[in-house]
């Protein structure tokens, strides 16, 4: 509950001039908005159902719900939303939520610096513009919904590695990823070899693959999760949910439904994808 306490204190400093009374009235209809905004549903995540796999836990990083939280580490003087950026905790966290049971999701707590929690404003506490009460995620529920949040938090510096990922620099380094296969037991390899990352696939492993600018997924740099493979296809869950690719590749991915595409195996060099990290579970 630390990180209640802390924002109930700084609630305390600003509005001492209106005594206790007032203060404790203020600091609960902030509790109560924070809970009510999360209460909302989420709408672009959820499960879907992969040809060929079934149904798998799908993440959006511009889910209406979390999409404008600002997504910073603490040393940074900007404010870029979890939409523009989050695709690299928001793939990584799809990959581990369709590896690991929910109800060991919150393990990678024991690796933190403070608890996780959540603002209508911002994915961690240093970066509340409006001093929120936060709203702690503590039950199986949070941990599964908030994954990629949680993730995150963790690659802006919450960990006990002080491995911060979320820079300056336009999206997120792939670091914090093995730092979280760590806290949940996981073997996490890091190939360029695409039959290789194909081979873990067919086998049950989980793959986050990057793809690069200039290619079908993206003009800058983007992180997916390679969901499944057949004879003709590789289907992708793509943490950016769109209906239309605005690339120059686009019309080489196949949208299935937003969230969900695929590649034919004989256009997967339009991808651009040049980095594959493989998830495995013993």
């Amino acid at each position: 509950m630390r990180v209640f306490f802390s924002r109930f204190f700084l609630l305390l400093l600003c509005l001492g001039s209106f005594g206790l009374g007032n203060a404790r009235i203020a600091f609960a209809d902030e509790l109560t908005f924070t809970e009510a905004f999360f209460a909302r549903q989420e709408q672009y995540s959820g499960m879907v159902e992969v040809p060929g796999k079934g149904p798998m836990r799908y993440y959006a990083q511009n889910d209406p719900l979390w999409g404008a939280l600002a997504y910073e580490n603490p040393n940074t003087k900007g404010r870029r939303p979890f939409r523009d950026g989050g695709c690299g905790p928001t793939a990584c966290a799809m990959a581990i939520a369709n590896l690991v049971p929910a109800a060991e999701l919150s393990r990678i707590l024991a690796d933190a610096r403070q608890d996780f929690s959540l603002c209508p404003c911002s994915l961690n506490s240093a970066k509340c513009n409006q001093h929120h009460a936060r709203y702690l995620l503590t039950s199986q529920r949070d941990y599964l919904r908030f994954l990629p949040l949680i993730f995150g938090d963790y690659a802006a510096g919450n960990n006990l590695e002080n491995n911060i990922s979320r820079t300056e620099a336009q999206g997120t380094g792939s670091g914090f990823m093995h730092g979280i296969a760590k806290a949940y037991g996981i073997q996490l390899t890091a190939t360029n070899d695409y039959a290789e990352a194909l081979r873990a696939l067919r086998g049950g492993d989980t793959v986050v693959a990057h793809a690069s600018r200039g290619g079908a997924f993206t003009n800058t740099g983007h992180y997916v999760l390679l969901a499944h493979v057949d004879e003709e296809r590789l289907y992708i869950l793509d943490p950016l949910c769109r209906e239309v690719y605005k690339t120059n590749q686009s019309s080489k991915i196949e949208i299935l439904q937003p969230g969900l595409v695929a590649l034919r195996h004989e256009n997967f060099q339009a991808a651009s994808i040049g980095m594959f990290m493989i998830f495995h579970r013993e």
